[in-house]
């Protein structure tokens, strides 16, 4: 019997919760009727913002909560917690699909009151996540992409879609307002460069100077050429590779939103990064990708539609399960003309 109501469970990060787009969508057309919401963090929240296939969004409070832990104080801990859990437990959820499935997710859809807990199988499964969840499907190899792990928790529920669907990511109108304003009155086409990653993934980063380099070949393939960027360290580097560039390149607008930033992606002829969460939803909008890799595995990681390419090194140790390293030659070995070839496609 198809469930009346689900709980999508994928609390971060951006490009994780874009992995997890394309399972929603899939679930919605199969349970037209269905209540579905999903919990996620605050950083995340806002490209679920007005989704036209959510009926709910649960934004956990991350921030607060580490907060009144770092100041040991449980009441506002609790309180917190509490005012999250009770507003997932009104919905009466009788599925989680927890395609997270670590501690905190495994937690939250234990708590949920839902009788059904689905969440990945070992060994994908992390910080005892598996004895919070009830089910889980077979294993899949390490090679398979984390888009196909997600669907393949839809077939606990016999949904089984025959393709992955490209993700629906709404487009408000003053995200739609902000990306024309920037591209108002020239003609050139538009090649986003973005050299942030996360502080977690500090060693997946390109050379800034790559970038600058890169920079100066598009622009004088006719290309309007503008760095983008998330907070404040991320603007920094940004400005360093503007500088770099010797007048090849601009700083893009600044996005409140992650909506924000979808619109002006959507709106590019090409878009180059590294492993994050820009990359990958720059690719489910269907812009043309190149995609930056080293440590991690594009087979698994890497950007999962037909409009991106990924330039890699062949470089023994690559790739890998470090979470840091002190020469990551799989990167900085990356040339700006190397990039440039992959990219030539756009201008011809």
């Amino acid at each position: 019997m198809k469930p009346s109501s689900v709980l999508l469970v994928r609390l971060s990060a951006l490009g994780d919760v874009v992995h997890a787009l394309p399972a929603l969508s899939a679930l919605r057309e199969a349970l037209p009727r269905a209540k579905v919401g999903w919990a996620v963090e605050e950083k995340a929240s806002s490209l679920l913002e007005g989704h036209p296939e959510l009926d709910r969004r649960h934004v956990i409070p991350r921030g607060a909560l580490a907060l009144a832990a770092r100041r040991r104080d449980a009441v506002g801990f609790l309180l917190e917690a509490g005012r999250s859990l009770r507003e997932v437990r009104a919905e009466r959820y009788e599925v989680v699909l927890d395609f997270q499935s670590n501690f905190r997710s495994g937690l939250l859809a234990r708590l949920s009151g839902a009788a059904r807990r689905i969440g990945q199988p070992a060994p994908y499964a992390k910080e005892g996540s598996r004895f919070l969840l009830g089910e889980a499907p077979r294993p899949v190899e390490r090679s398979v992409h984390k888009i196909d792990r997600n669907l393949a928790l839809l077939g606990l529920l016999g949904i089984t879609p025959a393709r992955a669907p490209r993700p629906v990511i709404p487009e408000p109108e003053a995200s739609r307002a902000l990306a024309e304003r920037f591209l108002r009155d020239d003609g050139r086409r538009l090649v986003l460069l973005h050299p942030g990653v996360s502080a977690f993934g500090a060693f997946k980063a390109w050379r800034e100077e790559g970038y600058a380099a890169l920079a100066r070949t598009l622009r004088d393939r006719g290309a309007r050429v503008a760095i983008a960027f998330g907070g404040p360290l991320e603007q920094e580097s940004a400005e360093r590779v503007v500088s770099g560039s010797r007048g090849a390149a601009v700083l893009a607008p600044r996005t409140a939103s992650i909506l924000d930033l979808a619109a002006l992606l959507k709106r590019a002829a090409l878009f180059v990064g590294a492993d994050s969460g820009p990359l990958h939803l720059a690719a489910a909008l269907g812009t043309q990708v190149v995609g930056l890799y080293g440590p991690k595995d594009p087979r698994t990681y890497g950007p999962f539609w037909e409009n991106a390419k990924v330039v890699r090194k062949g470089v023994r140790c690559s790739p890998c399960t470090l979470r840091r390293c002190a020469r990551p030659e799989c990167m900085t070995l990356i040339t700006a003309d190397e990039v440039a070839l992959e990219a030539a496609h756009v201008f011809q």
